[in-house]
């Protein structure tokens, strides 16, 4: 490989490939193009720790300039790509350099979903997804007092949960009737609601954003039902759309993010995707799916990296990830879509349950909040397929790892 491999996007996944490419043994070229000035870093703490001051900056970087520099990592950070030339196995980045390449592995995640309301363009308004969003926010909220956030998906619930942390009046508005809904069931969704709202964090739901108004400034969000909320500061969060743009007219298939197979595949040949920018088939659930989470994203571009060097073990997992909130640490493993019943072990108030999802008596998700021994056999169960009835998962009286085969 005189060329070498080329990873587009220098997010987790793009750090956990290039880490799994060295140890694997690979001994050509790597270049790791990233658009942020930073190294590769995680991103969970940029709406938990971070955000409160737990956690410093630098403190989850994955790897330094000088692991970099001795594994003979070329990242180019600051740099991203605006094209693609399959035919000339080539990438040309915003400052004009073309990196020709043997194999290209795209990484390049998602951006956050704009709002274009009127007053959209005003300071103070926000939008999380990098360590400069985070560091913008925290200045913010140094000398907010009624902090706004739009929309209560995960990104907005924690930062709801920060911002309460940090003594901040909170007010969340969200287009759905229960906010985190589509993601965990209206029965779970309510359970998480009532933590917010014990917590202090007014919502209000089933409204929509029609603008901001303020003087070079936020200072009010304004809702459908024509209702205003005074705000120091707002944060939006509806979403994030997959960074696809910059493919347009290379051929590559494009549906809901970069579409691969099982192997990471895409459409292309010697180019690979993984992250939240990809599509891909999962042969456990016979379905396309695309996820944007953490844990997700360094395990699929791993998977990448190993096809890339031959080792073609297809990539299908349990889907997990895990979401904090106030004192209580969510998990979940599997996918809650087209679920039909709900079993629930323990109560809100004791701060310690699970959530069982069924379709026609299958289990199809565990959920567990600061509940880590259900949680641990519920997501072995489902990895296995362990056939368990809604009684047993119930029934507190069996520990639910005597279940497993």
């Amino acid at each position: 490989m005189a060329n070498g491999i080329v990873v587009i996007g220098a997010g987790i996944a793009g750090g956990r490939a290039v880490e799994a490419l060295r140890k694997e043994g690979f001994e050509g070229n790597i270049t790791l193009v990233g658009a942020e000035p930073e190294l590769p870093y995680e991103r969970p703490p940029l709406s938990k720790g971070f955000m409160t001051g737990e956690i410093a900056e630098g403190a989850f970087t994955i790897a330094s300039a000088e692991q970099y520099a001795d594994q003979r990592i070329d990242a180019r950070l600051g740099r991203q790509a605006t094209s693609l030339d399959p035919t000339s196995k080539s990438v040309t980045l915003d400052d004009g350099e073309t990196l020709e390449y043997d194999q290209l592995l795209i990484v390049t995640g998602a951006s956050p979903r704009r709002m274009t309301v009127p007053g959209h363009e005003l300071a103070g308004i926000h939008y999380l997804r990098t360590l400069a969003d985070s560091r913008a926010i925290r200045d913010d909220l140094a000398n907010a007092e009624n902090v706004a956030i739009a929309g209560m998906g995960f990104i907005g619930a924690e930062l709801a949960a920060s911002a309460r942390t940090l003594g901040k009046h909170v007010t969340t508005i969200e287009s759905q009737p229960v906010p985190l809904a589509p993601a965990l069931g209206h029965e779970v969704a309510e359970r998480i609601v009532g933590i917010h709202r014990s917590h202090g964090v007014e919502m209000f739901t089933g409204e929509r954003v029609t603008g901001f108004e303020g003087n070079g400034r936020v200072q009010r969000v304004v809702m459908a039902s024509g209702h205003a909320v005074p705000c120091d500061m707002v944060v939006v969060g509806i979403g994030v759309i997959p960074n696809t743009q910059w493919l347009e007219g290379s051929g590559i298939e494009i549906e809901n993010g970069i579409v691969v197979d099982e192997y990471c595949r895409t459409s292309l040949p010697d180019v690979f995707a993984a992250g939240d920018v990809a599509n891909w088939w999962s042969q456990r659930y016979g379905r396309r799916l695309r996820i944007e989470h953490f844990d997700h994203a360094g395990n699929q571009a791993v998977a990448a990296a190993k096809v890339m060097l031959g080792q073609d073990k297809p990539y299908d997992p349990v889907p997990y990830f895990w979401s904090d909130h106030y004192d209580i640490s969510l998990q979940v493993a599997g996918t809650t879509r087209d679920h039909d019943e709900v079993i629930f072990r323990g109560a809100v108030a004791s701060g310690s349950w699970s959530a069982f999802y069924l379709a026609s008596g299958e289990l199809r998700a565990a959920l567990s909040a600061n509940r880590f021994k259900d949680f641990s056999a519920g997501r072995r169960m489902l990895r296995a397929g362990t056939p368990v009835t809604a009684d047993q998962l119930a029934d507190e009286s069996i520990e639910l790892k005597t279940l497993l085969a």
